[in-house]
C-alpha cells in the first residue's frame, strides 16, 4: 500500500470512532521503527480533515537523569524500567482525556534538555479532539486500557537499527557507536517489551514499516 493511502485509511478509521471524550490514539513500536514519522503524518492528515489534534510523545514525560540513568547510561534494563514517568503520563494526559476525565491536560512534564520538571498552564480539550501520542513502550500492561485506538509499527530490528544509527550518528560520535547503543540498550529493551507485553496482539492496526514508501497494513 502506498504510504499516503495508509495514512488516509488510518485517519478515516480514527475519525469514524464514536466516543464521548477525546479519541486517544497510541502509536508504539521498537525504537526507530518509524512511529514518530507516522504519528506526525497522521496528525497532519487529520488536521487536513478539519480535526483538532493534540500531538505529543512519551519522550515529553521522561524521568530526570538521576532516575533514568541510575542503572547506567547504556543499561537496557535501565531504559526499559526507568526512562519514562508513566505516572505523570497517565495522570496529566491520558486519564484527563478519558471517559471520566476533566479534559484538563498537559503534553509535557519534563524539559529533557534542561533536565527540569515543567508545570505548563493546563490546556482544556474539547470532546471532539484527537490525541496522537507515540512511544516505544506505550502498550505496557499498565497503560494498554488508556487508549481508544492502538497502532503498532512493526519493523525488523536490523532495519530499525540501521535507521536509528544513521539518525543518531552525530549524537553518539560515530555510526558504529550509535549502532552499538541501539543493539545493547534500545533494542535490547525493546525485545523485553515485545516478550513481556506482546504489544502487537493488543493493537487495532499493525503497520509493517520495513518499506517506508510502501508499508503493509493489517
Amino acid at each position: 500500500m502506498l504510504r499516503n493511502e495508509l495514512v488516509s485509511t488510518l485517519a478515516i478509521r480514527i475519525s469514524q470512532l464514536k466516543i464521548d471524550h477525546p479519541i486517544r490514539v497510541g502509536i508504539s513500536g521498537i525504537t526507530a521503527s518509524g512511529k514518530t514519522t507516522l504519528a506526525n503524518e497522521l496528525a497532519k492528515e487529520l488536521q487536513n480533515k478539519n480535526k483538532s489534534v493534540i500531538r505529543t510523545s512519551i519522550d515529553n514525560f521522561h524521568h530526570p537523569k538521576i532516575i533514568r540513568y541510575r542503572q547506567g547510561k547504556e543499561s537496557a534494563i535501565g531504559y526499559y524500567e526507568d526512562a519514562h514517568d508513566y505516572d505523570s503520563f497517565k495522570e496529566k494526559l491520558l486519564i484527563p482525556l478519558g471517559p471520566e476525565g476533566d479534559l484538563q491536560y498537559q503534553t509535557i512534564s519534563l524539559d529533557l534538555e534542561k533536565d527540569e520538571f515543567v508545570h505548563p498552564e493546563l490546556q482544556i480539550a474539547s470532546k471532539d479532539m484527537i490525541l496522537i501520542v507515540d512511544g516505544t513502550f506505550l502498550f505496557k500492561k499498565n497503560l494498554i486500557d488508556l487508549y481508544d485506538f492502538k497502532i503498532f509499527v512493526k519493523t525488523d530490528f536490523e532495519i530499525a537499527r540501521k535507521r536509528g544509527a544513521k539518525r543518531e550518528e552525530q549524537a553518539f560520535g560515530s555510526y558504529e557507536k550509535a549502532e552499538d547503543m541501539f543493539t545493547n540498550r534500545y533494542h535490547a529493551a525493546s525485545k523485553l517489551y515485545l516478550e513481556q507485553h506482546v504489544p502487537e496482539l493488543h493493537a487495532d492496526v499493525v503497520v509493517i514499516n520495513n518499506n517506508l514508501k510502501n508499508p503493509e497494513f493489517s
